[in-house]
């Protein structure tokens, strides 16, 4: 471009910041969906339609969450490309999720090498460390736990909804499944994971609470869609994962998360951020995924 002439371009922007144009709100949402990152080798990131829930947990016309024949039919169908992708020495940018179908995920990665620093300070001069994930689908999180630390023996169990513990057991028979947590009572395990569940419970800090007393050592709740300044506040939540259900769902907030844990006897000890936002209509504030590693005090 030559000082001092305009281009075609420059003249067209000209005229449009001249008349003071501004997008609507269909039109915004339309470029920010152009401007998300294509991800290469089928790894779609199709974000869950979300609106603001002003009502609060008000569960009219919702159908029964995560216990639904389409999740568990979603999430079989997805299992041999995660254990094809976890295979070898190649990236670990995997996911559970239906659709994403690479390892070469930056995004997930983060997630996994995350997971990785949390297990092994989990398993630090241990042979066997023992493992509760709430709310772990599938579990997936075991896969993830022998990719990372194939030298350390793992005792796994994960609680879930009946629907998704009835194919866990088919597909993965080695881990204990419950569906019950008074099956847990008076257990504690070295690491429990709360990996984008802790949001989905109407009383999240009565489940806070039972997290914390299974926690023997590092609790990690991951994520977790929460707000640095709103109150919390409830949104309805429809999937894109081929789950024909729909949600209600916490945006928490990060500083009354905190205090509400550690206020049952855990101290934050490290704090993760994820590139995995949801967009939310008309919300008081957008959301950030977070994860936290807390400690028995």
């Amino acid at each position: 471009m030559i000082e001092g002439h305009a281009t075609p371009s420059d003249q067209k922007v000209g005229k449009v910041m001249r008349r003071g144009w501004l997008p609507s709100a269909s039109g915004l949402r339309r470029r920010i969906r152009s401007l998300m990152p294509v991800v290469p080798n089928g790894d779609r990131h199709d974000f869950p339609r979300s609106r603001y829930e002003p009502r609060g947990w008000v569960p009219n016309g919702v159908v029964s969450g995560w216990n639904q024949d389409s999740v568990v039919v979603a999430q079989e169908a997805h299992w041999p490309v995660l254990v094809h992708n976890l295979d070898g020495p190649g990236p670990l940018g995997v996911s559970h999720l239906p659709t994403r179908n690479t390892r070469e995920s930056v995004d997930d990665h983060n997630v996994m090498m995350s997971y990785g620093y949390v297990l092994a300070r989990a398993a630090r001069n241990k042979e066997r460390v023992s493992i509760l994930d709430w709310g772990g689908s599938l579990g997936h999180y075991y896969l993830y736990s022998r990719r990372l630390l194939p030298e350390v023996a793992i005792d796994y169990h994960c609680f879930e909804v009946p629907v998704l513990c009835r194919a866990g057991r088919r597909l993965q028979p080695g881990i204990e499944f419950h569906t019950e947590a008074d099956d847990l009572d008076g257990i504690t395990f070295d690491l429990v994971i709360s990996s984008s569940s802790l949001h989905y419970f109407r009383d999240w800090r009565q489940a806070a609470g039972t997290l914390a007393r299974r926690t023997g050592e590092f609790l990690y709740i991951t994520r977790l869609m929460s707000v640095p300044h709103a109150p919390s506040f409830v949104v309805r939540q429809q999937s894109r994962e081929g789950y024909h259900t729909e949600f209600l769902i916490w945006f928490l907030n990060r500083i009354e998360v905190i205090q509400c844990v550690e206020q049952l006897g855990l101290k934050l000890v490290r704090e993760f951020v994820f590139a995995e936002n949801w967009p939310v209509e008309n919300a008081p504030e957008q959301g950030e995924c977070r994860g936290f590693l807390f400690q028995r005090a």
